[in-house]
């Protein structure tokens, strides 16, 4: 069936083109489209009608395109001011509305029967087997990805440009990375003695040498609970003992390996020697450092719109305690999610306008997916906060685009972490065996539904 499917998108194509080349000159008052590459000496004068200036197809000026997102915080706001810039600044006359959607996969799957998606979707990573797999998001033809640029692939890390491939094609494209955070109390570090930790990630020494004098100076160390947070060290601290949550290609579920009782194991050991009341939903932890009550807290970076209104928080990565450098991160990606030709070939303009000047988007508190604009020099200037930890980008480990698998795996192990952190399950390997077995089992039976 999707091969079917590309056929008639290549044919729809063909067909738009030969309607544009065969159009009579007096059929339009529009301006003559301007040439990538203005003619010289040595260069033949025909016009490329299938381009305008910078390399966007002419079939997508003067689209007006919708872009759907679950982007409905402050991040927000952002995606919507560069969306107007975008529409005011674009020489192709191409115009963005972005629209914010609370649950934002239940709306693409319901416009999708009704067949009325719009023309592209921010989307989570974690989302993009689903959504192609329910014909939400349409493959990005190698003539449109051409459009970003031969090499582009290079200018991502691999993970966040992989998560964008889904057997064997193309369907987005990263924006950004956006990995855990540890905050910090500026103030508790200098009485405590502590120095501010840098861009490098302190080493499992640096780390609990630190939380030591801070609780010899008299405070609480580190704030951790449970739910999100407990769920994201588990799953960051077990790459770092060298293990992961599942193989390679999504098939197998691992996190009930020896690193995953270690990582487990060492996230309850701080909890119970620093922070044995904070749990539950909400993020209370994050509630307690607000305070003033705690040195530390290790969170997502949607935190720092607020967090860095206040003059005694610092940012830098999270530590590494084991051999390997990790960090759980998500990452926005942008797709499309029409057929239509000429607004899919405006999204991708747009598209490659947002990745290029992403350095904006760090503003929201994410770090810019291309390696070229997060080593920008001027990330500092633009957003300080993100450019202490941007470097974490390198090494963030984002799961397999595989259907539904994110919760084959945190909707089972979520509750070990959880009841091991609370003190009510004490047989952790025990326990994390269980929960990989039915983890494996929905692995299995997304595999079958899904083939």
């Amino acid at each position: 069936m999707k091969s079917v499917f590309r056929s008639i998108f290549l044919l729809l194509v063909v067909f738009t083109l030969v309607l544009t080349a065969c159009a009579s000159p007096a059929a339009t008052t529009e301006p003559a489209p301007v040439p990538t590459n203005p003619p010289t000496e040595s260069q033949p004068t025909t016009e490329q009608p299938e381009q305008v200036a910078g390399g966007c197809p002419s079939i997508a000026q003067g689209q007006t395109i919708e872009m759907w997102s679950p982007l409905t915080g402050p991040d927000g706001d952002e995606m919507s001011a560069l969306a107007k810039r975008f529409s005011d600044e674009n020489p192709w006359k191409v115009t963005v509305k972005h629209v914010a959607q609370p649950e934002y996969i239940q709306k693409l799957n319901a416009a999708a029967a009704a067949k009325q998606l719009p023309a592209m979707t921010v989307v989570r990573a974690i989302n993009i087997g689903e959504l192609v797999e329910r014909n939400v998001l349409k493959p990005i033809s190698p003539d449109l990805l051409a459009v970003l640029g031969e090499d582009i692939a290079s200018d991502f890390p691999a993970l966040a440009w992989n998560a964008g491939e889904y057997e064997g094609q193309r369907y987005t494209i990263p924006l950004d990375i956006h990995p855990l955070v540890m905050y910090y109390n500026k103030d508790m570090f200098q009485k405590a003695g502590v120095p501010e930790p840098g861009k490098k990630p302190w080493t499992k020494d640096e780390f609990e040498s630190a939380l030591e004098k801070l609780a010899a100076s008299g405070v609480q160390p580190i704030a951790i609970g449970t739910a999100f947070q407990g769920a994201t060290l588990f799953q960051s601290f077990i790459r770092q003992f060298g293990g992961s949550l599942v193989n390679e290609d999504g098939t197998k579920v691992t996190y009930n390996s020896d690193a995953g009782v270690q990582a487990l194991t060492y996230v309850k050991e701080l909890k119970d020697k620093y922070s044995p009341e904070i749990s539950g939903a909400g993020d209370p932890e994050v509630a307690v450092f607000k305070q003033g009550k705690a040195a530390i807290v290790i969170h997502g970076p949607w935190h720092i719109s607020d967090l860095q209104k206040l003059p005694f928080v610092g940012f830098a990565p999270i530590p590494q305690v084991g051999s390997q450098p990790s960090v759980w991160a998500g990452s926005h990606q942008l797709g499309l999610t029409s057929d239509d030709p000429a607004q899919q070939a405006a999204a991708v303009c747009w598209i490659d306008w947002l990745s290029r000047n992403s350095l904006e988007w760090a503003k929201a508190g994410q770090i810019p997916a291309r390696i070229s604009v997060f080593n920008d020099p001027k990330l500092v200037e633009v957003a300080g906060p993100v450019a202490a930890f941007a470097d974490q980008a390198h090494y963030a480990y984002i799961l397999p685009p595989v259907a539904e698998l994110e919760g084959a795996l945190w909707g089972e192990f979520g509750a070990v972490v959880d009841g091991v952190l609370m003190g009510e399950i004490t047989d952790v390997k025990a326990a994390l065996d269980q929960a990989a077995a039915k983890s494996q089992q929905i692995v299995d039976q997304n595999a079958e539904k899904y083939k």
